[in-house]
């Protein structure tokens, strides 16, 4: 399953992208809008692509292989001031970050990013560094695991789901999605179960989703990620140039929302907008996904 890029005539017209334009694009993935903002800079434009999961550097380095205007790079892009110096470029004209995970990492399930799946608790964006979603599930206390799953998750039950958590480790480690899926069980009243293998309906989310999502956050300490990628990025545009913010749920949001308008007030940069865009009807009759999708565009003065 290709990942579908979402808001993509969105990003296109916020950025106001031109031929010759030099991009960054912080979250290849699938290489959905990377494919679009090529097409939109032409033959004398320039993309520098970053991904922190090596399966997608892969992919992208067979999609583009042929492409001598795309440069990709294995990092996360909170790390562009580490790396900016070897990229060959003087600064960017527009930026892009869709934070988000993909497609083809939720139908992967050895990677553990979703319920539905059956592999192991991983959850980390590159496999190679880091802790695994299991290590913090074994390593947390009960305290520390109601904060996160309440604090990144959103989550009300997160008190009941630590301290079942924490039970259930005593008798049987937690290893696999499956295991953590059983758990979660236990803590739910009857009629707020799911079957596993079975989704919810549109208007009900699976009581694990928010779980899920606190642990990910915490696993690729994604909000400090957000916060340091998108100084990075600001820093390194052009004064004209823009940047763009796609967002999947609020914490991510806040942190987008805040920041781009610290930076309106202290006039280093213009709100393209007041309010997120969001996707159309009919992109959501397409891609369900992109139902919590935001977009957020400012353009640097200084």
């Amino acid at each position: 399953m290709r990942h579908k890029p979402v808001l993509l005539q969105e990003v296109l017209d916020a950025l106001a992208l031109k031929p010759g334009a030099v991009v960054m694009d912080g979250t290849l993935g699938g290489g959905g809008h990377a494919e679009a903002i090529l097409e939109k800079i032409g033959p004398s434009g320039k993309l520098v692509g970053f991904d922190q999961d090596p399966d997608a550097i892969r992919r992208c380095r067979a999609l583009f292989e042929k492409d001598p205007r795309i440069v990709l790079v294995h990092e996360n892009f909170r790390n562009l001031d580490k790396v900016f110096m070897r990229l060959e470029v003087k600064a960017f004209d527009a930026v892009l970050l869709d934070i988000g995970i993909s497609s083809e990492q939720l139908a992967d399930g050895k990677r553990g990013f979703s319920f539905q799946g059956e592999g192991e608790l991983d959850m980390r964006m590159n496999p190679e560094i880091g802790r695994k979603a299991s290590d913090l599930l074994t390593q947390m206390s009960e305290v520390q695991l109601a904060d996160l799953f309440y604090h990144y998750g959103e989550e009300r039950r997160s008190r009941r789901f630590a301290k079942v958590i924490v039970e259930t480790r005593r008798h049987h480690p937690l290893k696999t999605v499956e295991d953590l899926h059983q758990a979660l069980e236990k803590a739910l009243p009857s009629h707020l179960r799911f079957e596993k293998g079975k989704r919810p309906g549109w208007a009900r989310r699976h009581p694990a989703t928010k779980v899920f999502q606190a642990l990910r956050i915490g696993v690729n300490d994604e909000l400090e990620a957000l916060k340091e990628g998108m100084s990075g990025a600001f820093k390194h545009l052009v004064p004209g140039g823009r940047l763009g913010v796609i967002s999947f749920h609020s914490l991510e949001d806040r942190i987008v929302k805040q920041q781009f308008r610290a930076w309106d007030l202290e006039e280093r940069g213009k709100l393209i907008f007041r309010k997120p865009l969001v996707a159309k009807r009919s992109e959501i009759l397409n891609n369900p996904r992109s139902r919590s999708a935001k977009l957020r565009v400012i353009e640097k003065i200084s």
